[in-house]
């Protein structure tokens, strides 16, 4: 077997990032790095979330050849990521879970939605198509978004989106419940300069204005099924709002509770509506719950 990759099965609680820190003896960036570009897979699927706690005795499985991680979760990404929507002004595109939507500052060349959307366009005969993000996801949300491919349809997309014209509907599976069956959420968020976590802005700080509203859908146990909505577009914001109202999404590591039935946030954008920017046609788009939020939803009734 290539001194590249590991096996081992899961003999104590712990994150994922400690797990191979631990195992690999790397530092904690390295685990995380790992982690995140897709070279660990446990019970057969990739896990990008190093705060993940997998189950005792699940089988572990570790790359760490760059080239070799990149193409399994280049071809992972492929089978997931759909082009809803196409036209010479507009993209409308399915980004799956784990999938940056654009580059990080500290890596220009890791995998990214936008990058992946680009070579398909080449692929398919465009030489130099150009791509400009309106508005962003998540690393681990799936879901609806859009692209302009000229400044003319991006400048209006902009427009619309600043002036709260873009319908963001989004679904997660939080721990815990209400009384209330719905709810509007109007807490500032500012960055921990020390984490660069978003978090509630506190008395004599001055955060971003945030809105979101909320509402249960179903509720299983101890657990909801919640359907929210950004009236303004804080990063991370539908991920710190649910907390901050006591529904915290299960899976998600930094913001809200990890869970055993899923391996990243359970937060999907499930639909996105706004008029063209050229033509201000109506426009509204869908894409189902991924897989990985079925599963962890019948999970929870089987639990309750």
């Amino acid at each position: 077997m290539s001194s590249h990759i590991r096996n081992w099965e899961i003999d104590q609680e712990r994150a994922l990032q400690a797990e191979i820190r631990a195992r690999l003896e790397v530092p904690h960036r390295r685990a995380r790095e790992i982690i995140i570009r897709g070279g660990v897979q446990i019970a057969g699927k990739i896990v990008l979330d190093p705060g993940f706690r997998a189950n005792i005795g699940d089988p572990v499985t570790v790359n760490t050849e760059p080239m070799k991680i990149r193409t399994a979760l280049r071809k992972n990404f492929e089978q997931e990521m759909k082009i809803l929507h196409k036209d010479r002004h507009l993209l409308v595109v399915h980004k799956p879970a784990g999938l940056l939507t654009v580059p990080t500052d500290e890596d220009e060349r890791e995998i990214c939605l936008l990058g992946e959307i680009s070579r398909k366009l080449r692929q398919n005969g465009e030489k130099r198509p150009a791509l400009f993000v309106i508005q962003r996801l998540d690393r681990f949300t799936s879901g609806v978004l859009s692209i302009a491919r000229t400044p003319e349809a991006r400048d209006r997309l902009k427009q619309q989106l600043k002036n709260r014209k873009f319908e963001r509907r989004y679904v997660a599976i939080c721990q815990g419940r209400k009384n209330l069956d719905e709810g509007i959420c109007r807490l500032p968020l500012i960055e921990d300069p020390r984490t660069l976590k978003m978090r509630l802005a506190r008395k004599g700080e001055t955060g971003k204005d945030a809105v979101t509203r909320w509402k249960i859908l179903e509720i299983r146990g101890e657990h909801s099924l919640i359907e929210a909505y950004l009236e303004t577009g804080r990063r991370n914001q539908i991920r710190v709002h649910l907390g901050a109202v006591g529904l915290p999404i299960i899976g998600d590591s930094r913001y809200g509770v990890t869970s055993p039935w899923i391996s990243r946030p359970a937060l999907h954008a499930e639909s996105l509506s706004f008029h063209h920017p050229i033509t201000m046609q109506d426009l509204s788009f869908q894409v189902p719950l991924p897989e990985d939020m079925k599963l962890a939803w019948e999970a929870v009734e089987t639990a309750s």
